[in-house]
């Protein structure tokens, strides 16, 4: 499957693991992260994530700053 980085327009590869995935995957030539939906190797949906402001922690709450970080994928 081939999709295109609507940040850089480069044409990404996508192999069979892909057919069926909801999820992140990176960009490696601009290193624009997609948003994507697969269902049975066609392509569902494609967008930039949306951007969440950081979260805060109480003091003493634990150390880290604050943000979570979901997993990308180089293709």
């Amino acid at each position: 499957m081939k999709i295109n980085c609507i940040s850089c327009g480069h044409n990404i590869d996508l192999d069979a693991v892909y057919e069926d995935f909801s999820g992140l995957v990176k960009c490696y030539v601009c290193g624009a992260l997609l948003e994507i939906v697969t269902s049975e190797g066609h392509l569902r949906s494609v967008g930039l994530p949306s951007m969440r402001p950081p979260t805060t922690q109480s003091a003493g709450a634990g150390s880290g700053s604050g943000q979570n970080l979901a997993p990308a994928f180089d293709v």
